[in-house]
């Protein structure tokens, strides 16, 4: 390698993964020769945008890598697109060390296309997780050899967010997610998990006064216009309500001001968590298990019965996990030498 940086090749499209690899090189950006691959409008594509870091835009993986020559492809895995597929394939035919980058903690198996057939093909040669769930997932699901690295995103969002000034506004805070929408393209039926976010929301409704809230916020999850919310906001015409674009109020801003926060199980209610904010993680239906990382008794089923405990903040504290840097690329080099 003489002193030349090592080259890594980076692509990826989902905004959870993409946050997990911007993160990482924007920490190590002057240790390493990074090399992005994205689609210009992905969520991929607007973080670079945001960091100020160059990428190129999608395009023919094998010519596209011959240029580059990597010692190393990381990927982003998820749900919306397969576009790091062709540069997988290519970095395993050249004997190019590839990693996979997990985040949340759902469908590991999935987002590389099992249950069809061959979908151990779109595996990494490794796993990269984020924290201990998620390794103990790994492990329990056999992909390939599971290694921790520290989440830089949500250290560097932690520390952004506590430097804030912030006036509490006293509402109770929901984070919407188009349950409905997922249920549907994955199951074909919009009800598959008992629930959608608009019969949640008519249950937080009829539970208002329990919260102890001067108001509601909806924040609206990115693919969700908020249409469906408004029909059943008129039968509760007593309580204050505001409904807000995810693109337009920074969600940070929105966990501090906040009095409670109640949500699925969408990484911000984890964020909002680990900025000791109260949290509840709500899924009304047996049919769904609880995936964040959150003390038990902050996953409940019901609103009926909340204890007054809940309207504490949280005790999640962002533990130390994950090996250095430097030894996880060593380790990645002489592990694939000794194949």
């Amino acid at each position: 390698m003489g002193t030349h940086p090592m080259t890594i090749a980076v692509v990826s499209h989902d905004a959870g993964s993409s946050e997990i690899l911007c993160g990482l090189i924007r920490e190590y950006f002057d240790l390493y020769s990074w090399h992005i691959f994205a689609i210009a409008q992905s969520p991929m594509g607007r973080l670079c945008e945001r960091y100020n870091l160059s990428f190129t835009p999608i395009g023919d993986a094998e010519q596209q890598l011959q240029v580059i020559t990597p010692d190393i492809l990381f990927f982003g895995t998820g749900w919306q697109e397969k576009i790091e597929r062709p540069y997988v394939h290519f970095c395993k035919e050249n004997a190019i060390p590839t990693v996979a980058f997990l985040d949340h903690w759902s469908n590991y198996r999935e987002r590389f296309g099992f249950p069809d057939e061959g979908w151990e093909e779109n595996l990494g040669d490794f796993t990269a997780v984020t924290d201990q769930k998620a390794l103990f997932l790994a492990e329990s699901f056999a992909l390939p050899k599971p290694m921790g690295l520290k989440n830089f995103y949500l250290r560097d969002t932690i520390v952004q967010a506590r430097q804030k000034e912030i006036s509490p506004n006293n509402n109770l805070l929901f984070l919407s997610e188009p349950t409905d929408a997922v249920a549907l393209r994955t199951y074909g039926d919009k009800n598959y998990w008992g629930f959608t976010q608009y019969s949640a929301l008519e249950d937080i409704l009829k539970n208002f006064e329990r919260f102890g809230c001067a108001g509601l916020t909806i924040r609206l999850h990115p693919s969700d216009t908020g249409s469906g919310y408004k029909k059943i906001l008129k039968a509760y015409p007593n309580i204050r309500v505001q409904i807000n674009d995810a693109a337009v109020c920074e969600l940070t801003d929105q966990l501090l001001c906040a009095k409670m926060i109640i949500g699925f199980d969408t990484m911000a209610l984890y964020i909002a968590a680990l900025l000791e904010r109260p949290v509840l993680s709500y899924l009304p239906s047996k049919n769904r298990e609880f995936l964040l990382p959150l003390p038990k008794e902050r996953q409940v089923r019901s609103l009926s019965k909340i204890h007054s405990n809940l309207l504490l903040p949280s005790s999640l504290k962002c533990d130390d996990f994950g090996m250095d840097f430097a030894l996880f690329i060593k380790t990645i080099v002489a592990k694939e030498r000794n194949v």
